[in-house]
């Protein structure tokens, strides 16, 4: 059976998720998430859903996903300790020095490839099956076919697919936007939403919203994804709440079930959805239905009506839902082709069939037939759920020794001797002991099963139950610093003597792509840099194959972890990290350097001037060079523009301006990359409303 994974930005989520019909949850621990703005687990939330998910036979997979920097390895390492110690199914993990340092120090955890490594060929999953992993959850921008085939060619690793959830607008771990614009990095979890800002088109002389794109509804296409033969199913949204989780979970879990999942679309709908449709699963072919939300990139809910007339604040509705007090409303009104939401709670006055009256908290003037959306549902808010869930433990077989005067207690790990005031009594202490050392608090280690052994020479005695807990206590304490793992981060990289000089990066980008295929000589050597992004992966290695023997000095730059079969494949050529395999830490270099011996470099981490030695070799920072924001499989012409495909060279250049800084649009066979014209002063101001 397929397995349908939630999301879980809080304990609360986890809990919804699972009693709804979740067979797993993902989620973040407090640092290295790549959802910062979540509630995310702390130690003690871990501990509460493993036990839980142990005793109800579902599964946990903690993510991991974003890139760590050499300074943070050490803090890294704890939490990968924390994670060990409670166990979970699967680590998500988007750096590959965390992959190497999971693999190496914690066995116990078995790897996932995150999306953010941006896998969406057959040489990606099978470079991250041959490093280790166990499941690659693919990019989001692949069709059914192209999934069909990878399935086919790689049938012994663990495949996952999103279903459902916000889309974005470039490939996940290639987008540089919200770093460039903003300075938060997605890649450390920030992601300041940019592709959800407006733009001005030079072009239409319009404000729009062209990277906004709609969100992913799978529907029924999930049975294509069982039939392929997918392991497990993915939602997205880690940042919404338990009543989102509870109407997802019972929305696919119908679908899987061959159940009719019509009664649970209303829930799905109101709880948080944007214009959505099948998103990437359907090919893309020319005149296809477009992608971007439109002139509203917020959530929508459920068209239910449209507004018939208006006096003063008393708003006259016809609705095909009927309405109850306080469900959310929004009406957006239409201005210079974008879209004014105006929200407000339902007030009714007066229903009159499939017609009511509200009344509006101010005096807001609304035209004549604007539509009426339904953005929460009243009758569908959840109880609140409780998180006091029982801790997990680490249990210890313990044997209680009753002499004269004393207890001795004796693990694996730790023997006390604590002195105690022993009477003669009638009845036996034995239970009453047994009872009171089985508890443990809040800590996460306890004694079980416990042996008591009776050398007091009576028959029968008794023990101050105070002097118990406080003797259980004090023991716990020292086992628990005794089972502590005490391990901290050291590095075994040796540094190189010498190292590969490259040029600087902007040197290295063809005329429309931050790669290139064709080659730059430079200093009597010949750079090429794989596309990060391949549809026809074949064709590409072909091409690079053909070129390369033609070059003199071929040095080749590889920019996603797929091409690491390239390098297997010709061990004779040198090669170096590009700027979108990213060279993060000192761990991914050395884990890079192991898997390819003529790797002689690559590029620092682009949004790090810095690092921390020892490496394998000396990275060379890109501090001079302005990536694209984005690189898209949708088309800005045809999804950003809403032209029409006809007449279309395939070839076209557009631009667009925001808040002082103009940027460069190329659209190339239906694809996208977006650069930045010129560097400018102003600040970006996030639209938080969205």
């Amino acid at each position: 059976m397929i397995e349908l994974a939630l999301p879980a930005g809080t304990i609360k989520e986890a809990i919804a998720a699972f009693r709804a019909g979740a067979d797993a949850v993902y989620f973040g621990m407090k640092e290295f998430s790549a959802r910062k703005g979540a509630g995310n687990f702390s130690a003690e939330d871990l501990s509460r859903i493993r036990r839980y998910s142990l005793e109800n036979n579902r599964k946990i997979y903690i993510t991991v996903n974003t890139l760590i920097d050499d300074k943070t390895l050490p803090e890294l390492y704890q939490v990968l300790k924390t994670i060990d110690r409670y166990g979970c199914d699967g680590l998500i993990v988007q750096d590959l020095g965390v992959a190497a340092i999971a693999r190496k120090d914690f066995p116990a955890l078995p790897l996932h490839g995150s999306t953010q490594l941006a896998v969406h060929t057959v040489s990606g999953v099978k470079a991250l099956q041959k490093i280790g992993f166990e499941r690659v959850v693919l990019s989001r921008e692949l069709n059914l076919q192209e999934i069909g085939a990878i399935r086919k060619a790689c049938p012994d690793v663990e495949l996952k697919v999103f279903i459902h959830g916000a889309l974005c607008y470039g490939f996940s771990g290639l987008c540089m936007a919200s770093h460039l614009i903003t300075g938060r990095s997605a890649n450390e979890g920030s992601c300041a939403q940019i592709c959800r800002s407006w733009f001005n088109s030079k072009e239409t002389g319009e404000r729009c919203y062209p990277f906004s794109l709609e969100d992913l509804d799978a529907g029924q296409l999930v049975r294509d994804l069982m039939d392929i033969g997918i392991d497990s199913l993915k939602v997205e949204g880690r940042l919404k709440g338990p009543e989102y989780v509870d109407a997802v979970t019972r929305y696919y879990r119908a679908i899987i079930d061959g159940k009719d999942e019509r009664p649970y679309k209303h829930a799905v709908v109101v709880s948080f959805q944007r214009k959505c449709g099948p998103g990437y699963l359907i090919p893309l072919n020319p005149g296809h239905r477009e992608m971007t939300t439109g002139p509203f990139p917020g959530h929508r809910g459920e068209k239910i009506g449209r507004v018939l007339d208006q006096r003063g604040r008393k708003l006259l509705v016809e609705t095909e839902r009927k309405l109850k007090q306080h469900d959310g409303l929004m009406i957006l009104i239409g201005d210079n082709g974008l879209e004014t939401p105006y929200r407000f709670p339902a007030r009714i006055t007066e229903a009159l069939g499939d017609r009511a009256i509200l009344m509006l908290p101010d005096d807001e003037r609304i035209p004549k037939l604007s539509p009426l959306f339904m953005i929460s549902d009243s009758s569908l808010n959840m109880k609140a759920i409780s998180a006091s869930l029982p801790l997990m433990k680490k249990s210890f077989p313990a044997s209680i020794t009753i002499g004269q005067g004393c207890l001795t207690i004796e693990t694996e790990l730790l023997k006390e001797k604590h002195e105690a005031t022993i009477e003669a009594s009638e009845n036996s202490a034995v239970n009453a002991l047994t009872t009171i050392f089985s508890q443990s608090g809040e800590s996460y280690v306890q004694l079980s099963p416990i042996e008591i052994i009776n050398r007091t020479g009576m028959d029968s005695f008794y023990i101050n139950p105070s002097t118990l807990k406080s003797i259980r206590r004090d023991f716990l304490a020292h086992l628990a610093q005794k089972a502590e793992d005490q391990r901290e981060y050291r590095t075994k990289i040796s540094e190189a003597a010498e190292s590969f000089i490259l040029p600087a990066r902007k040197l290295l980008d063809a005329s429309r792509t931050p790669w290139n295929m064709d080659g730059k000589e430079i200093d009597g050597k010949t750079y090429f840099s794989f596309p990060a992004v391949r549809y026809n992966e074949e064709a590409v290695f072909s091409e690079m194959e053909k070129k390369a023997a033609m070059a003199e000095n071929p040095v080749i730059g590889l920019n996603n972890i797929g091409d690491l079969l390239f390098c297997w494949k010709h061990p004779e050529y040198t090669y170096f990290a590009d700027i979108y395999l990213y060279l993060s830490n000192r761990e991914t270099a050395n884990l890079l350097k192991n898997l390819v011996p003529s790797l002689a470099g690559g590029y620092l981490w682009l949004e790090r001037d810095e690092y921390e030695r020892p490496w394998p070799f000396k990275p060379t920072p890109v501090s001079d060079y302005r990536p694209p924001l984005f690189i898209s499989r949708t088309c800005y012409r045809h999804d950003g523009l809403r032209l029409s495909c006809k007449d279309c060279t395939k070839h076209n250049t557009f631009h667009a301006e925001q808040n002082g800084r103009k940027y460069i649009i190329y659209a190339d066979n239906c694809n996208t990359i977006v650069k930045e014209e010129e560097r400018a002063r102003k600040t970006f101001t996030v639209n938080k409303s969205l």
